[in-house]
């Protein structure tokens, strides 16, 4: 498969991951290294408007719950609202969902139980056929180890397989991917790797000085260089501080008597790459389809509106251009799941919504 990216130096740039089949190893790598969904869950952490675009989703999606969800026991210690938060969470962090089914003795009695794997522990095994298509899955708790962690062995949903142990997966479909799903923000993931890169120059600039914030020029030269070093360490220890935070400058030579010291300002007021960043933060929202940022708690540029109206019709375009279509399609796939759990009973999923409060 074709890989879109390029590198500078040892930064890798790429715009997108891949799928990689390694007749070597008994299952398909998620990314080049197999870590691409890690770096997901890790993102979800990495930016603060990320986070915060996920929490809304997350709790907007699932609403106060599924109608019914508390009385709908999924296995012997959750109901299905108990992991509402968890099932959209999967899906909005990772684009997939898996969940392992356990049948009843008698299939004719439904499912016994559901429990919700976190993708980062599963992986495709490696298809057999030309057709790339794998109806096996794996589970390793560390696949940064895996042959010392041990795989655990999964066969697709089939109700006709007595024996084997079950998954289902519902993912997130986009072309070019056979395995795994991606989610919805995958053209912001550079976005979200700038934010952080931002945030972390920023306070290394900061902790390490990397900015000289004085400047001290004695009138008289000092001949020996040690005598030079051990001026400058003088200083740096009575002014730089334990976290060596702000640089001094030394310099010798010049017409006045005293030695002359300069402060220099700082340039971080304001904060560096201020431009950028509200880019930065319009990309992600737009990877994320939110489209004001008051929505999530987050100021727009000219801070935050006092227009109620403007407020409430970002909202509801929110919620009728993503959550909804995302709650209809998680109500669609997970009915007949939960319907097989008591098939007498009839299932229609649907979830109450929160209340707009003005």
């Amino acid at each position: 498969m074709k890989i879109d990216s390029f590198t500078f130096g040892n930064i890798d740039l790429s715009l997108r991951f891949v799928e990689k089949i390694n007749r070597s190893v008994p299952f398909v790598s998620w990314g080049l290294d197999n870590l691409e969904i890690e770096r997901w869950y890790d993102y979800s952490d990495f930016s603060p408007i990320h986070s915060s675009a996920i929490r809304t989703k997350v709790d907007n999606s699932v609403g106060l719950g599924f109608i019914g969800g508390d009385e709908i026991k999924i296995n012997n210690k959750e109901t299905l609202n108990d992991v509402s938060k968890q099932i959209f969470w999967e899906y909005i962090v990772g684009g997939n969902l898996f969940l392992e089914v356990v049948w009843k003795q008698d299939r004719r009695e439904g499912l016994h139980s559901i429990h919700v794997i976190p993708s980062k522990y599963m992986r495709a095994k490696t298809p057999d056929n030309t057709e790339l298509i794998s109806d096996k899955w794996l589970y390793c708790h560390d696949w940064t180890q895996w042959r010392k962690a041990g795989l655990i062995e999964f066969s697709e949903f089939d109700p006709k397989n007595y024996t084997d142990r079950q998954i289902i997966q519902i993912k997130n479909y986009a072309p070019g991917y056979m395995f795994y799903g991606v989610p919805s923000y995958l053209a912001s993931i550079l976005d979200i790797r700038l934010s952080r890169a931002i945030s972390e120059y920023n306070l290394s600039s900061i902790i390490n000085g990397a900015q000289p914030s004085l400047w001290i020029n004695f009138p008289q030269e000092v001949d020996s260089q040690n005598d030079q070093e051990d001026v400058l360490r003088r200083l740096q220890e009575r002014y730089s501080g334990p976290t060596n935070a702000g640089r001094i400058i030394v310099s010798y030579g010049s017409d006045g008597v005293r030695p002359e010291i300069t402060t220099i300002n700082p340039t971080l007021q304001g904060g560096m790459f201020s431009e950028i960043f509200g880019l930065v933060r319009e990309n992600i929202l737009s990877g994320h389809q939110i489209p004001d940022p008051s929505i999530c708690g987050l100021p727009s540029p000219s801070g935050f509106s006092s227009q109620a109206d403007q407020l409430k019709t970002a909202h509801q375009l929110f919620m009728k251009t993503t959550i909804y279509p995302l709650q209809d399609f998680m109500c669609k796939e997970l009915t007949p799941i939960i319907q097989l759990l008591n098939p007498s009973t009839p299932i229609n999923l649907q979830i109450e919504q929160n209340e707009f409060i003005q």
